[in-house]
C-alpha cells in the first residue's frame, strides 16, 4: 500500500472531462409526484492527489460541475451545480476499461421550488451520489443514483431520487 501527498499529478496530468447524464426520478402518484425526465451537461477535472493506492486499487476523485434539467408534464426545473466526488478505482480489466465505484456530497441551486408535483422548500438543494462505472483514458461509463433534498432546512422537503446512466469523454 502507497499513500501519495497533495499534489502528486500536475495540472498538466489532471485528467478532464466532458459529460451527458440522462435519467428518470421516482414518481408517488399517491401523493401527487410525477416522474422527472432528468438531464444533466457538465465538467469535470480530477482532484491534484490520489489519496491512498495499492497494487490493484486507487482512492481519488474528482470535482463536477453541471447544468441539469428536470421535465415533467406539471413542473420544469433548471439547476446548476458542483459537487466534490470520491472515487474507489480497481485494476484495469482485459477490457482495458477499470471498474469503480463513487459517492459525493454536493450542491445545486434550482431554478424552482418545485418539482415533479414536489415541494422542494427551498432553491438550494444537497446533491448526493454513489455510482458505479467502466473507465477507460478516454471514456467513462457510469450509472449513479442521485438523490436532491435541502436537509430539512426548509419546508416541505419532499426531495428527489433519481436513476441516471450517463458517458464521459476525457480531453
Amino acid at each position: 500500500m502507497m499513500l501519495l501527498s497533495p499534489g502528486a499529478l500536475s495540472a498538466e496530468e489532471r485528467k478532464k472531462s466532458v459529460f451527458l447524464d440522462i435519467g428518470r426520478s421516482n414518481a408517488n402518484a399517491t401523493r401527487g409526484h410525477e416522474e422527472l425526465d432528468i438531464y444533466r451537461l457538465g465538467v469535470q477535472w480530477d482532484f491534484k492527489t490520489t489519496f491512498w493506492q495499492s497494487r490493484d486499487s486507487k482512492l481519488s476523485g474528482y470535482f463536477e460541475a453541471s447544468v441539469n434539467r428536470w421535465d415533467s408534464r406539471v413542473d420544469d426545473v433548471t439547476a446548476i451545480a458542483f459537487s466534490p466526488v470520491f472515487v474507489l478505482e480497481f485494476k484495469q480489466a482485459s477490457s482495458g476499461f477499470r471498474p469503480y465505484i463513487e459517492a459525493g456530497v454536493g450542491v445545486a441551486l434550482l431554478s424552482e421550488k418545485r418539482a415533479g408535483g414536489r415541494g422542494l422548500g427551498s432553491s438550494w438543494q444537497f446533491e448526493d451520489r454513489i455510482g458505479f462505472g467502466f473507465a477507460s483514458d478516454k471514456y467513462d461509463f457510469h450509472y449513479r443514483y442521485m438523490h436532491y433534498s435541502n436537509a430539512d432546512i426548509e419546508k416541505p422537503n419532499q426531495g428527489i431520487d433519481a436513476h441516471v446512466i450517463g458517458v464521459s469523454i476525457s480531453y
